[in-house]
Order: C-alpha cells, then sequence, then structure tokens
C-alpha cells in the first residue's frame, strides 16, 4: 500500500520515534500500521495497545460531548456564557493605547457559548494568579469548575466575537458542561461517549503505565537516541483538572471509531449514535467572521491553508489552497506530539495519525499523510 511505503520511510527520514496510523473507508476499516517505538531506550514497539496523550484532539471530543448537550436542550449557541457561570458576567477588555500602555475597560459584548467553540470568546491562559490560587487552596487538585470560575478574573484579550485566538475556550466548556450536569467532565465523556463506543482506553487517567509512550523532544536518525521528556510536558494545572483542551489519554483504536462516527454523521461502527446528522453538519460549517478568518490563518499558517474553523473543529473550505484530496467539509484537529485526525463524511474516510515527538514540524508532514490516505483507497 502506498500508504504504508511512505510511513515506512518517513518515520526514519523525519526522525520519528513511533507511530500509528487507521482508517475508515465507506464506513469500513480498511487500514492499521504501527512503526517504530513508543518506548526507543527499551525498544518497546509502537502499537494498537500503546497509549498516548491525544493533547490538543481531545478538543474534538469535548465539542462533540456539549453538542450533545445542545440536542438536548441544554443550552443555545447564543445563549450568554455568564446564565451558566455567573463568574462571567461582568468581564474587561484589555486595550493597548498608542503609547504602549494597557487599559482595561468594560467589554461591550457577552461572551456566548458560541464565542467558546469558535475561539473568538478572548479568554486567554489558565495560568493566572486568581486560578494558582483556586489550586493551592485545593491541595492541588484544582477541579475542572473551580479553576474555570477563577478563569473569570483575568481580563479578556479583545471584544468576545471580535476575533479568532487559540487559547483555553474549550477548556472553559468542559467547566460549563460540569456546570450544566453536575457531574465531572470526565465522568460524562465515560457516560455518554466512551463506553458507548467503547473505547476502554481512554480517559483523563493513565490506565496502564506499563503501555504509556514517552514523550520525545528529538529523535537521532544516526545513533537511535531520543531525548525522552517523559511527564514533564503537562497541561494539568491540579491533578483533579480535566483539560478539555488537551488533557486526555487514548489509543489509535479507540479515537479511529470515535472519529469514524463523526464521519458517519454521528453513527458509530456499533451502531451507537453519538450525535444526530445536523449536528455533524453544523460542526463542520465555517463559522469565522472575516476578521476571525484572517487571525486563524496567521495563526494556521501553511499547515491550515483552505480552512476555516467551525464548531470546535478546521473545516476545509478551499481544498485547492491546501493542495488537498479531502473534499470541502474535512474536519478535525491536531494535537501537540503530532496526532492528526482527518473527518470527510462526503468522501466516506476517516484516518487517525499518532505519534509523540515534537522536535520535529509535525505540522508539515499533516497533509502529505492525509493524501497518500487518500490516494491508496481510492
Amino acid at each position: 500500500m502506498k500508504l504504508t511505503t511512505y510511513l515506512e520511510a518517513f518515520y526514519k527520514e523525519k526522525n520519528i520515534p513511533g507511530l500509528g496510523v487507521a482508517m475508515y473507508h465507506k464506513h469500513q476499516p480498511v487500514y492499521e500500521h504501527y512503526t517504530g517505538f513508543s518506548d526507543v531506550e527499551n525498544q518497546v514497539s509502537f502499537s494498537g495497545d500503546s497509549i498516548f496523550r491525544l493533547y490538543s484532539a481531545t478538543k474534538v471530543i469535548t465539542v462533540t460531548a456539549l453538542l450533545q448537550l445542545m440536542e438536548q436542550g441544554k443550552f443555545k449557541l447564543s445563549d450568554p456564557l455568564y446564565e451558566y457561570i455567573p463568574e462571567f458576567r461582568n468581564m474587561s477588555v484589555r486595550h493597548t493605547l498608542p503609547d504602549g500602555t494597557v487599559e482595561l475597560r468594560p467589554a461591550q459584548n457577552h461572551i456566548t457559548i458560541e464565542h467558546l467553540f469558535t475561539m473568538t470568546a478572548g479568554v486567554e491562559k489558565i495560568d493566572t494568579d486568581a486560578v494558582n490560587k483556586v489550586i493551592a487552596d485545593s491541595n492541588g487538585e484544582g477541579q475542572t469548575l473551580s479553576v474555570i470560575k477563577a478563569l473569570a478574573q483575568e481580563p479578556l484579550l479583545f471584544e468576545p466575537g471580535s476575533h479568532f485566538q487559540y487559547t483555553v475556550c474549550h477548556d472553559v466548556l468542559a467547566g460549563l458542561l460540569e456546570a450544566i450536569t453536575g457531574q465531572t467532565f470526565g465522568q460524562y465523556l465515560q457516560q455518554n461517549i466512551f463506553d458507548p463506543l467503547g473505547m476502554k482506553d481512554t480517559s483523563f487517567q493513565l490506565k496502564d503505565e506499563s503501555r504509556f509512550c514517552k514523550l520525545y523532544n528529538s529523535f537521532n536518525a544516526q545513533t537511535h537516541r531520543a531525548a525522552s521528556i517523559g511527564e514533564s510536558f503537562n497541561l494539568q494545572p491540579g491533578r483533579a483538572y480535566e483539560s478539555g483542551g488537551g488533557g486526555l489519554y487514548s489509543t489509535v483504536p479507540d479515537y479511529i471509531v470515535f472519529a469514524e462516527a463523526l464521519c458517519n454523521y454521528g453513527l458509530a461502527p456499533n451502531g451507537e449514535r453519538i450525535l444526530r446528522p445536523e449536528t455533524v453538519t453544523a460542526m463542520r460549517t465555517n463559522r469565522l467572521s472575516p476578521v476571525a478568518q484572517q487571525d486563524f490563518n496567521r495563526f494556521g499558517g501553511e499547515s491550515k491553508y483552505g480552512y476555516g474553523y467551525g464548531l470546535g473543529v478546521r473545516t476545509m473550505v478551499n481544498r485547492e489552497d491546501n493542495n488537498s484530496l479531502s473534499h470541502n467539509g474535512e474536519f478535525g484537529w491536531d494535537g501537540a506530539r503530532g496526532c492528526y485526525v482527518v473527518i470527510d463524511p462526503d468522501a466516506e474516510v476517516t484516518l487517525f495519525y499518532a505519534q509523540q515527538e515534537n522536535g520535529s514540524p509535525w505540522y508539515r508532514y499533516h497533509g502529505t499523510i492525509r493524501n497518500y490516505a487518500y490516494a491508496s483507497v481510492w
């Protein structure tokens, strides 16, 4: 298969310690391949049992969970966030003056739930003084909703809805889910996505340390040695914090089943439905204003050419701009150590690629992996 030939050469040429890929076509599993190592030092092969951090590929699961609540009438996209988390009622916005000083002014617009989905809310980061105090006061636990409430003390970067900026908006969505359901974010995901789809290894807690992929910053092809960084690259500010933006562990077999459910308009291979077809259509519809689209283009660079941004996912709007074999409306996201998902309902193609290395510009290779995958089934 063309994709196998490419991947076997690719992981050596680009110094990737190990990788895994799975693919569905016409809603049938057609491909699964692993090469290299999850633990280079101990020569442990990367396999379907390898557990790794999804990082921002978590976001696709997060927005799916929130869209389930929207289908149930628990909220509308146009609802102000403060109706569910009152701490976000009276926000201030940073304004940079001509002399470079920063002035805080009352926000003219309320943050809506849609702003969180589309990264246009203006919230910035989790590492704030108020958040750190909440974590310290909870003896390092930092429960999700408590952290998000503390985040509301931080001024916004811009007027809600006016710009796109890739920040912790989806972490706020996790807090919103907890405020609506009364459950922890992880409990909700387990009951409404992981258990129904049979995703036995996906969780905010590492279920089997013996199968965990090491994290790498670089890999040397000549010495076959890699710089392992262990657990030091951690997005969790507290032990109990469940990050909607990047906190999940998973495996290739788990994630491809979830992604395939979205490709089949919410219907999973085992017959479970996690979203309605019209919700998946809304999810992959570009939501960015012209100004926000310019922001997204600057943020994404060449790997996001031709894409807009829907309800928490990139979505293809001009395939020629990305030299893509996927169709307009293909959607998904990626993650900080190189995980990458392609969901293309029109072409009936689902692709998930996993790695745990950040020394190479993995975001530049994703489009090539995608195109080889399409070429292999057409």
